[in-house]
């Protein structure tokens, strides 16, 4: 049998007083596409923080592709990672945030192209051949040498996406990616998404309020309250005949909201 790509097993995580994450614990297929939700607070991005290691947890384990991700071995035992050993693990993680983060004072080209070449030691000449095709993929070609301050907010997310996809990831992370768009640029960041989905092998895991995208888009919905999985199941399921009273009550709100599912 395919083995879980992302192994994440009864990992805690608080923030002071604060319990964000408590015991969860959720294994992640290749090639599975991954839907988050819940209301605001509920752990969604601190998962996808701490898979990126921009987060430490307090306790449990996580296996990207077989190696601990939080933990290295040591004497015949697992100690926390040093910081070497994360920026090993996290090469095989791409992560797309909700309010981009391009380098300002960078081209496009140069955005995108910075990673690979200080991460990985990628020539200059492969890193920016490698950067057209995926500004081309994204639809971008032709704003490789301008500046991000140039760009529409939609535009900005899908140079995000190319800058995350630069490094290879086997696995990517989209964090709440059109909740700062306005609302006609939130289908072209949508439809790069769809287009990674049929052309690549890539596991995606996605946080999003947009309910509709995550019922066409998953395999899989997780919907997350207080740190924990209140429902799991197929998009048609948990939008459909969510069977928890707490999973009912949060997509009635957001069909009140108008948001279509």
């Amino acid at each position: 049998m395919t083995k879980p790509i992302i192994r994440i097993k009864n990992i805690s995580k608080s923030f002071g007083a604060v319990r964000v994450l408590d015991g969860l614990s959720i294994d992640v297929m290749p090639k599975e596409r991954l839907a988050l939700i819940g209301p605001s607070g509920s752990g969604k991005t601190t998962i996808l923080r701490i898979l990126m290691t921009l987060e430490r947890i307090n306790d449990g384990h996580i296996e990207i592709d077989g190696e601990q991700l939080c933990h290295m071995e040591r004497a015949g035992q697992l100690v926390p990672a040093d910081e070497k050993h994360l920026a090993n693990a996290r090469q095989k993680i791409g992560m797309v945030f909700q309010h981009f983060n391009l380098f300002p004072h960078k081209s496009v080209i140069d955005n995108i192209t910075l990673a690979p070449i200080l991460t990985k030691g990628v020539a200059k000449p492969i890193a920016e051949k490698r950067a057209m095709e995926l500004l081309d993929m994204v639809g971008l070609a032709d704003k490789a040498k301008g500046m991000p301050v140039e760009l529409s907010g939609g535009q900005k997310q899908r140079v995000a996406i190319a800058r995350a996809l630069a490094l290879q990831p086997k696995v990517m992370l989209f964090d709440e990616v059109t909740s700062a768009l306005d609302p006609e640029l939130v289908e072209e960041v949508l439809s790069v998404l769809w287009q990674l989905s049929t052309e690549t092998d890539m596991t995606m895991l996605l946080v999003t309020h947009e309910m509709g995208f995550a019922h066409d888009f998953a395999h899989r919905v997780l919907f997350f309250d207080r740190g924990k999985i209140v429902e799991e199941g197929k998009p048609g399921d948990i939008f459909r005949q969510p069977k928890h009273e707490r999973t009912q009550a949060f997509l009635k709100k957001i069909l009140a909201a108008g948001h279509r599912i």
